[in-house]
This record gives C-alpha cells, structure tokens and sequence, in this order.
C-alpha cells in the first residue's frame, strides 16, 4: 500500500461501501467539491487538516470524506469514514468531465459521465 492521498474532485456522485462485492452501506447520492480518500499515511496531513482523524501508520484502511458537501440531508452519516481492507467504495460520476487526482496533481485521471469507480486498498503498492 502506498501512502498517498487521492482526491476525487466530483460535482455529483453516488457511492456505496461494498463487502466481499455485495453493498453493505446505503446508496448515497451527494452534490459536493469531491471526495478526499486517504491511507493512514496521509491521513497525517491532508486528511486531518481538513477534519479527518489521525490513523495509526501501519493501519490497511482508507479514510475518506466528502468535501463541502452542498446539501447533507440523509447522506450525513456517510460524509466521513472508514474503508477496511474487505471492502470498497464504489463511486459513479454523474457531471460532464473531471479529473481524479493521486497523491497531489503530478497524477490524474479523466472522469466522465458514467464512469464507475472503485476505491480499495487492495491495488499494489
């Protein structure tokens, strides 16, 4: 596992925590600047200057949380959390175009409408 933080910057999206492929977290649906994903590593700076929690380093988890979301309504539960190493968080893009980053802006990925995608801890290193 890497120690890098990702950042997600998406206008709208639904997402779900998913175990073992089958959903375990209500479908949420939220207008925000993005969602901010980060191993524990980054947890240590990116992740808690913007209210996250600290994680011990050798920790296999994620943390993330939406940012600024726009309307919390029933997806408030949801806004900030954990993902562990059975699970993974599914997100779909519903905006014209955007753009994934890795570990600051040196690393991105195109993002369009409709395209899934899925955040585990599982990648290699």
């Amino acid at each position: 596992m890497s120690s890098n933080t990702f950042t997600v910057l998406i206008q709208v999206f639904v997402c779900r925590i998913k175990s073992d492929y089958q959903p375990c977290s209500p479908l949420v649906s939220s207008r925000s600047s993005g969602l901010r994903v980060s191993t524990a590593a980054g947890a240590t700076a990116a992740m808690l200057s913007a209210g996250g929690f600290p994680m011990p380093i050798l920790s296999q988890d994620l943390q993330y949380m939406v940012r600024e979301p726009i309307a919390l309504g029933a997806a408030s539960s949801f806004m900030h959390g954990f993902i562990n190493p059975q699970q993974s968080m599914e997100a779909t893009w519903f905006c014209k175009e955007g753009i994934i980053y890795i570990d600051g802006t040196h690393v991105r990925c195109s993002v369009k409408n409709g395209d899934r995608i899925e955040i585990s801890s599982k990648a290699p290193v």
